[in-house]
């Protein structure tokens, strides 16, 4: 399992986050760090080329973590880890 921290904005304040997905790149999980844990978690599954949420968020929140994980599948670094 592959664990970064980045930073999203939740209702207009920059939240940092672990984002957790495997080698595949298939399965992302977002969880708020431990001085942010009001924020929301929530999955993202890559599926046939399209990311879909598990869990109801914020639309601008949500475009935000598929921008991050746009980039994370773009990035070959990742699938070599």
């Amino acid at each position: 399992m592959i664990r970064e921290i980045l930073t999203l904005t939740v209702d207009k304040i920059p939240i940092q986050y672990y984002i957790e997905f495997e080698k595949d790149r298939k399965h992302f999980k977002f969880q708020p760090t431990l001085t942010n844990k009001s924020a929301p978690s929530f999955r993202i599954v890559e599926r046939y080329g399209e990311l879909i949420e598990l869990e109801e968020i914020e639309p601008g929140l949500l475009e935000e973590a598929k921008q991050k994980i746009r980039e994370i599948l773009d990035n070959p670094i990742f699938g070599q880890l």
